[in-house]
């Protein structure tokens, strides 16, 4: 088990944060993820816990992994801490077939293009949904925070709740149903997330 310790944001300059990210790292790639959470009869839910189960496709080599992993909050007072595991298996559509025969069932969905910067000991990511850029940082607190200041960021807009649950308070602001699929709508939109990753992948 580990414990991760991060900081979100919501971002508006994308090219702005990226040029600065990609200077500072020693490695850098992105994206395309698709994640699905499962629970049984909200057994989950109640105590605020998620199983997921997750594809990724490497935007310029096309490689596919998969990986599954429960994540529970120990805090979200602050910065978020949660209790996690993770694994990496072989296929994303046996994992499903194996979910659905133990009585799992899909709740919710989200996909996003993911950045991966890799600065020090941190794990810094940037996330692009269909309702907006966020930015996560990960690893030691003193770190997290030292980087945050140094990208100009104010720690008291810290972002703690899941994406899910971002999405749905915007749906609920707007008057809209919540939808359980949080998707890009048709291939036009996602292509724009990911040309746009272009100049810095090659």
């Amino acid at each position: 088990m580990a414990e991760e310790v991060e900081l979100k944001f919501e971002i508006e300059n994308y090219f702005g944060l990226v040029e600065k990210l990609v200077k500072r790292s020693t490695k850098f790639y992105s994206a395309y993820e698709i994640t699905v959470m499962y629970d049984e009869n909200k057994k989950l839910f109640e105590k605020d816990a998620r199983l997921r189960l997750r594809k990724k496709v490497d935007l310029k080599t096309n490689k596919e992994e998969t990986e599954i992993s429960y994540k529970k909050p120990l805090t979200r007072e602050g910065i978020k801490i949660e209790e996690e595991y993770e694994t990496s298996v072989g296929s994303f559509a046996e994992m499903e077939n194996i979910f659905a025969n133990i009585g799992f069932k899909k709740v919710s969905s989200y996909d996003r293009i993911r950045d991966t910067f890799i600065i020090n000991n941190l794990k810094v990511t940037i996330d692009s949904f269909i309702f907006g850029d966020y930015l996560e940082i990960e690893g030691d607190i003193t770190e997290i925070q030292k980087l945050a200041n140094e990208l100009g960021l104010d720690m008291k807009e810290n972002i703690t709740k899941s994406c899910d649950d971002i999405y749905a308070e915007i749906c609920i602001s707007q008057s809209k149903p919540v939808p359980e699929h949080i998707l890009f709508e048709n291939q036009e939109l996602l292509n724009k997330q990911k040309e746009k990753r272009l100049i810095f992948l090659k």
